[in-house]
């Protein structure tokens, strides 16, 4: 390992002379983080509906009051007939309609069932779901409340009989989605821009034909890979304490659990991330070529395979199998339990020993890849 210095230092000097690639490492993270929080919505928001009321009746209106109460569901059309309806979901001016039978107001005071006819435009089947779930739970609230009145007025206050469900919302009282995806965002950006960052280490050597400089000099390839390694670990490390800072100024998640505990996994995932684009430099001895493989090979699995957005539990045996392969989903898991569970290493030790495997086999492979010879 004696040449593991004059390594580090030559590629200090590389980053540090190109300010230009080094404000971009640290602004993209940044810009990331800004578009895929904002952009990526979980939750029902702002979302017009078409009200048809055939009744115009006090009852009616204190019915769309409530469905919009909460700002979630705005009236955005309200349409003369259901032909109008149909044209209105038809041409995706609404996506949701919501159809108030006539005598609507006498019916209720008279304790009789009422329909209310709720047209969803299912193309988009997650949005329809959680469309359904919050004007349901709206129509459910407004039953029981009449209920409730209409039992006042018979001289039988109290509350209705049956099944009454009173849930206790852990972790995320709110149910802020938004809380739910930049922890796992902040995995995705991580794993990206690392191995992008270290995918042309090598590869520069080699297309500058500086390489031979390094293959005739007393450089072991170990010492090779951890001396090109570890300032851009310095790199990621302020990438990942610049989104971490902003998801708390800019989307107010908060970190419950050890902040030495994150800072130990993100070096971890940093060091195993980096070492990914190392070996695929010392392979492919072609920048581009290079970065675009590391891209293909963090962007697609991290997306899809680490539970960011969809849930692994849903997905194939085969799938999930896979899944096991990819560092982010141990990642993913460790930043939730720490920014909203507020968990601990007696829960999250697996998922570190994963990581601590990981970026030992991949170090391991990228040094093995280094070859002393042009051949």
């Amino acid at each position: 390992m004696s040449g593991l210095w004059p390594i580090m230092h030559k590629e200090f000097l590389h980053i540090v002379r190109d300010p230009r690639s080094l404000g971009a490492a640290l602004a993209l993270p940044m810009l990331m983080l800004v578009l895929f929080g904002y952009a990526i919505v979980l939750d029902v928001r702002d979302v017009g509906v078409a009200v048809l009321d055939l009744d115009h009746s006090v009852a009616s209106r204190e019915l769309v009051e409530l469905l919009t109460a909460d700002e979630a569901i705005s009236v955005a059309a309200r349409p003369a007939s259901t032909r109008e309806m149909d044209h209105l979901l038809d041409a995706g001016r609404v996506r949701l309609g919501i159809v108030i039978p006539p005598a609507y107001g006498e019916d209720l005071k008279a304790g009789k069932t009422v329909p209310v006819q709720v047209l969803v435009d299912g193309t988009d089947a997650t949005f329809a779901g959680l469309a359904l779930g919050q004007v349901g739970g709206s129509l459910r609230y407004q039953v029981t409340r009449e209920l409730e009145a209409t039992l006042r007025q018979l001289g039988r206050p109290g509350e209705l009989p049956g099944l009454h469900a009173k849930p206790r919302v852990f972790f995320n009282e709110t149910l802020n989605g938004t809380w739910f995806i930049i922890p796992g965002l902040i995995a995705i950006i991580v794993m990206l821009l690392a191995a992008l960052v270290t995918s042309q280490c090598v590869a520069r050597e080699y297309e500058q034909n500086t390489i031979e400089q390094i293959l005739v000099s007393p450089v072991s390839g170990p010492a090779l890979m951890l001396g090109k390694l570890i300032p851009y670990v310095g790199v990621g490390c302020l990438q990942v304490l610049s989104v971490t800072v902003a998801s708390r100024l800019l989307f107010q998640v908060p970190i419950r659990g050890s902040l030495l505990l994150l800072a130990g996994a993100t070096l971890l995932f940093l060091l195993g991330s980096m070492a990914l684009g190392l070996m695929l430099s010392a392979t492919l001895k072609s920048q581009q070529l290079a970065m675009m493989v590391a891209f293909i090979a963090t962007m697609l699995p991290s997306l899809i395979l680490s539970g960011f957005i969809f849930p692994l539990e849903n997905m194939p045996g085969w799938l999930q199998a896979i899944s096991y392969a990819v560092p982010a989903r141990y990642y993913v898991v460790i930043t939730r339990g720490l920014f909203l569970k507020g968990v601990g290493i007696e829960v999250l030790w697996p998922e570190l020993l994963a990581m601590v495997i990981f970026a030992f086999v991949l170090i391991a492979v990228s040094s093995s890849r280094f070859r002393r010879t042009l051949g």
